[in-house]
């Protein structure tokens, strides 16, 4: 029901933004506002890549030190009234080679396939393309922007994918009908918004693993909508977790070849980045807010050997851990529920899976390595 009402509510503003750009062309009317090119952390190997992102109307979202209640209001109103540029005309360059795409009806663009021909990299974790908006359909344009592209460190032993709401940002998603989620979502700048207790000194134990160097990586997936793209980012720089691929979701976006027993966006992403990875183990991170444990489980059934563990973070509700516990049992699945970050790094360290020490020393300097 919310879905559909969100879908027909952007048609509704869809259709009366056309009927306002219709109405400047028959009075001769040359667009002059700014374009914004929103480009999402893809990921990739050496010869495949999944790069996204969206053209827009520039907004002018203003981050600056006073993290205000009414700035965080007005930057997140800007957020969600974004005007999409539809039929743009995108040219991305990797290795020398370019790619042409068209925006769809959201503003969206996604390029995901085997290159052209396969890069030639150092043994670095980014690759960072170049994307340029050449035109739309009433204008020449010459708007350039980066794109940031994961391709995993040869020497990764496995990779990890965390939720993000109520797993490393307060949500309060169990909250009576979701109003602190809303509070938080709407009247916090990302500067505001909490991250649980040793989340970063874990992850930054896993993306280093038993060894010395940050190879493992990382990627977030969550059903939070692309709007607040650039929020979950700076959020995860404010609060040292490691960056990596943000997978969000719109209601207007389509996923191409949904993978057989489908569950929704979040079990699809992951089985995508599971698939584009053969040879990659994974963690899997999340919590018991919602549907996580059985995402995961139905993950783990459908790639039975590439899923190393499973932690859900119990967000404090007794009778949601009695269910997921006897989920657990019925299941089988190798799972743990634990009640923070220090009980997961313990079990990790005992899998081989971190240095714990390592772990314990990043607590204590405030995992800023």
């Amino acid at each position: 029901m919310k879905r559909s009402l969100l879908r027909t509510l952007r048609q509704v503003d869809r259709l009366f933004v056309r009927l306002s750009r219709t109405v400047q062309e028959w009075l001769g009317k040359e667009p002059t506002w700014p374009i914004q090119i929103m480009p999402y952390r893809g990921y990739g190997r050496t010869d495949w890549v999944s790069i996204r992102g969206r053209v827009i109307k520039d907004r002018r979202i203003i981050k600056d030190e006073v993290n205000s209640t009414w700035r965080a209001l007005i930057n997140n109103y800007k957020r969600f009234n974004s005007r999409e540029i539809i039929g743009a005309t995108i040219r991305i360059e990797i290795g020398g080679h370019p790619y042409i795409l068209q925006t769809d009806d959201e503003g969206y663009f996604l390029l995901e396939g085997p290159l052209k021909q396969p890069l030639d990299l150092p043994e670095l974790d980014w690759y960072t393309a170049q994307v340029h908006l050449e035109e739309t359909p009433r204008r020449k344009t010459n708007v350039r922007s980066w794109v940031p592209m994961l391709i995993p460190h040869p020497e990764a032993s496995f990779g990890f994918i965390s939720d993000v709401d109520d797993t490393i940002l307060k949500t309060d998603v169990t909250s009576l009908l979701k109003l602190r989620v809303l509070y938080h979502t709407l009247l916090k700048t990302a500067a505001l918004r909490q991250s649980f207790g040793k989340a970063a000194a874990f992850f930054q134990a896993l993306r280093c693993g038993v060894g010395h160097q940050p190879c493992n990586p990382v990627f977030y997936v969550s059903n939070s909508p692309w709007n607040l793209y650039d929020l979950l980012e700076e959020f995860l720089s404010l609060n040292n977790l490691p960056e990596g691929p943000i997978l969000l979701r719109d209601f207007g976006l389509p996923y191409q070849d949904n993978p057989e027993g489908y569950l929704g966006h979040k079990h699809g992403s992951i089985l995508r980045i599971i698939d584009t990875y053969p040879d990659l183990p994974f963690v899997l991170i999340g919590d018991s807010g919602e549907n996580d444990p059985y995402i995961y489980e139905a993950v783990a059934k459908a790639r039975p050997g590439r899923i190393r563990a499973i932690y859900i973070r119990d967000v404090r509700s007794l009778s949601r851990a009695r269910r997921i516990k006897r989920f657990i049992e019925r299941t089988g699945v190798d799972m743990k529920l634990v009640d923070n970050y220090q009980q997961a790094a313990k079990d990790a360290a005992a899998r081989g899976l971190i240095q714990e020490a390592y772990f314990q020393q990043l607590t204590q300097s405030g995992s800023k390595s």
